[in-house]
């Protein structure tokens, strides 16, 4: 699926790509956050949506796995977790049967409502605060609704980022849990993709080589952050997220 989606390409188009690559390592750099909320609206101005999630997937697990580990008590972590993590890998596994299997415009017309939702949600950055006594059904449920527009779109952060903060996470903790959360559901995409055979060994090839311009971009991104309030980043990477919502509605309606 994304071999041949890159072969009947442009030129231009590929180095298109590549610069969108760049681009969110450069926000990677600056923000440690914000690959898929950049990478994936931007893509699929070259790419339609399901090849542009398989392009993704292995630097979204590449990028992870380090702050996954990272401090220790990982143990303890994925068993804090657990409820969250078993409704995430469902729902993760229920978007990618959608992605690959529902109408091209549906898809696109789902996600292009729930990228300007959550732009909104984040520009807006609303104060939420998570009661602990609804913390047993709360995160599941997010964990579900996480899966499933991240099986569809690669894009699990924004509601897991507004549960945790929510919950009052102290910043090593959130960073810590997001980064397992976010491993356990790129983990699952790449395995649902590959065993639904949307993923072949040369598309794997294809999406690793993706994180050449990835790393390219991080150290920009880095010097780029001390000379930027990182704001004005965040800012720019949710107008992008929008505008790639509003540009899959046209797709999906007109």
């Amino acid at each position: 699926m994304l071999t041949d989606a890159l072969m009947s390409l442009p030129v231009a188009a590929c180095a298109g790509l590549v610069a969108i690559f760049v681009l969110g390592g450069m926000v990677k750099g600056a923000l440690g956050i914000g690959l898929p909320l950049v990478l994936i609206p931007l893509a699929t101005q070259f790419l339609e949506l399901p090849a542009a999630v398989a392009l993704l997937t292995l630097p979204m697990v590449a990028t992870n796995i380090s702050q996954a580990a990272e401090g220790g008590h990982t143990g303890a972590a994925i068993r804090n977790l657990w409820p969250i993590l078993v409704m995430l890998v469902l729902g993760t596994l229920v978007g990618v049967h959608l992605l690959i299997s529902i109408d091209r415009r549906v898809l696109n017309g789902i996600v292009g409502i729930s990228f300007v939702l959550l732009a909104a949600m984040l520009l807006s950055m609303p104060r939420l605060r998570i009661d602990r006594r609804i913390d047993p059904w709360a995160g599941p449920l997010v964990g579900l609704c996480a899966g499933l527009l991240g099986g569809m779109s690669a894009i699990f952060g924004p509601p897991m980022i507004a549960y945790m903060v929510g919950r009052g996470s102290d910043p090593d903790i959130f960073v810590k849990h997001m980064a397992i959360l976010a491993l356990t559901a790129s983990l699952t995409l790449l395995a649902a993709l590959g065993g639904s055979g949307s993923l072949a060994p040369a598309d794997l090839l294809v999406s690793a080589a993706a994180m050449i311009p990835i790393q390219l971009g991080m150290p920009l991104g880095r010097w780029l952050r001390r000379r930027i309030a990182p704001a004005v980043f965040r800012v720019g990477v949710l107008v992008v997220l929008a505008l790639g919502g509003i540009d899959m509605l046209r797709r999906a309606f007109w």
